[in-house]
């Protein structure tokens, strides 16, 4: 039977019972058992961070991949080419000086003894302007959010959190470029015998496109690509 194997499936029965972070060196692991989570994410105009997060055992795994003997990632943008830098264990990162839609981006992981797993690509979702339209708004009000330019085939979600509310997270059908808060949607967080809590409220909203993972990766890979932008406004009784 094959050593290691074992010592793979070693490794991610450890994690599992202990429910801590684990990690296998790359050497133990096929490409055909590395689940990588791709993401790729531009919070301007001007920067693009993507990140590969290499497990084994799955995308729910708690056991990463650490890149040695001769292992390498790689990402492109465009005709730009960088080896992926280690942010920790199993997660790498690049940045690229750009935000345009349609970039392709490119994932390139490189085995010295097992098959490479070159194209793992996407493109970037179109940038946009987020308006919020007050700065103070009763939740007993509707509150209007649009954003520009609007009318992709791309996934939109918004996302609204603060400390005197509970987390609202709507899914926008056919991005839009408007949405409405209905009066009174929002629900402020505590008792009843307290006053009325106000808070500043941050809304995000994420324009997301999904990329394909290289096929001699493990069937749970992912790659998301996604514009993200962020407002705020204070939330009043």
């Amino acid at each position: 039977m094959n050593t290691r194997w074992l010592t793979t499936m070693a490794v991610v029965s450890l994690g599992v019972l202990s429910g801590c972070k684990e990690t296998v060196d790359s050497q133990n692991v096929k490409t055909a058992g590395i689940a990588a989570i791709l993401f790729a994410t531009a919070e301007s105009d001007q920067e693009t961070r993507l990140t590969a997060t290499l497990k084994v055992g799955g995308d729910e795994s708690n056991t990463y991949v650490d890149l040695s003997g001769g292992d390498s990632i790689f990402a492109s943008a465009g005709d730009k080419r960088v080896q992926m830098q280690t942010q920790e264990t199993g997660v790498y990162e690049a940045k690229f000086n750009t935000a345009a839609e349609g970039t392709e981006l490119l994932v390139d992981l490189q085995r010295a003894d097992d098959d490479d797993a070159p194209s793992s690509r996407g493109t970037l979702p179109a940038p946009f302007d987020l308006t919020i339209g007050a700065s103070a708004v009763s939740r007993a009000a509707d509150l209007n959010i649009t954003w520009t330019p609007s009318g992709s085939n791309d996934d939109v979600r918004l996302e609204l959190n603060g400390p005197c509310t509970f987390l609202e997270t709507i899914d926008v059908p056919g991005d839009s470029g408007t949405h409405t808060i209905q009066a009174n949607t929002l629900q402020a967080t505590g008792s009843a015998d307290q006053p009325p809590p106000t808070c500043d409220i941050t809304v995000t909203m994420t324009r997301t496109r999904r990329g394909t993972t290289d096929i001699a990766f493990d069937s749970e890979s992912s790659f998301i690509l996604q514009q993200v932008r962020v407002g705020k406004f204070t939330s009043t009784p």
